[in-house]
């Protein structure tokens, strides 16, 4: 990404005991970004419903998913580490526009590595949430933001506001467009505070989704 700061000392969070540096991660980050992304999501709705209740299941199925799809996201955008204390605590991707639709070649490796250790029931939930998600990705051009969390033991201190901050800025920067989804509805009231405005809502296998766009500010958000 041209022209744009890599890295941010952010002011720390009135809860938060210590001061958070937000980053462009490297490419040898992204295990550990991994690990943090299936810690953080482990217990939402969606990753329940489509990688099973059994909470160790899920995890590891979880992180499968999340490896090569964090691997995409790095080498078709940005991936934002926030870091504490030196530890990587907050994960959020962000895809380039045109680049939110794997190509053929990157849907086969995907399918390759999902396939491994996923029963084919989990693999026919995954492919009806993918499928949906994409039916509702618009046209026009614009940043897709995601995945996004922050380790359990570190949320509700700021970690994951400062790093949509960061990710917001740099949109603002280059005057462009943002889109994501959630089947948190806690999450819409938040990425509101930021520009984010609800644009559909839908079900995924009976889960509830949102789907939200920002236009880009004259201001830093």
């Amino acid at each position: 990404m041209a022209n744009i700061r890599n890295r941010v000392q952010a002011r720390p969070h009135a809860e938060s005991a210590h001061p958070v540096e937000v980053r462009a991660l490297a490419p040898s980050d992204l295990p550990a970004a991994a690990a943090v992304l299936t810690v953080g999501m482990a217990d939402n709705p969606l990753h329940i419903r489509v990688f099973g209740s059994n909470p160790k299941a899920r995890r590891r199925r979880l992180s499968r998913f999340l490896v090569p799809l964090i691997a995409y996201v790095q080498a078709n955008g940005q991936v934002l580490g926030a870091y504490e204390q030196g530890d990587l605590v907050g994960v959020l991707g962000m895809i380039a526009p045109g680049r939110c639709r794997p190509g053929l070649r990157d849907r086969l490796r995907f399918a390759g590595a999902f396939a491994v250790g996923m029963s084919p029931f989990v693999l026919w939930r995954l492919r009806r949430w993918l499928a949906l998600w994409a039916r509702h990705d618009p046209d026009t051009p614009h940043w897709h933001l995601g995945p996004l969390a922050v380790l359990p033991a570190r949320q509700r201190r700021g970690i994951g506001r400062q790093l949509v901050m960061h990710c917001c800025a740099q949109l603002d920067t280059l005057g462009a467009n943002a889109w994501l989804e959630t089947d948190l509805e806690i999450n819409v009231t938040f990425y509101r505070t930021f520009g984010f405005a609800e644009v559909g809502q839908d079900h995924v296998l009976n889960v509830p989704a949102w789907f939200m766009h920002r236009s880009p500010r004259e201001r830093a958000c």
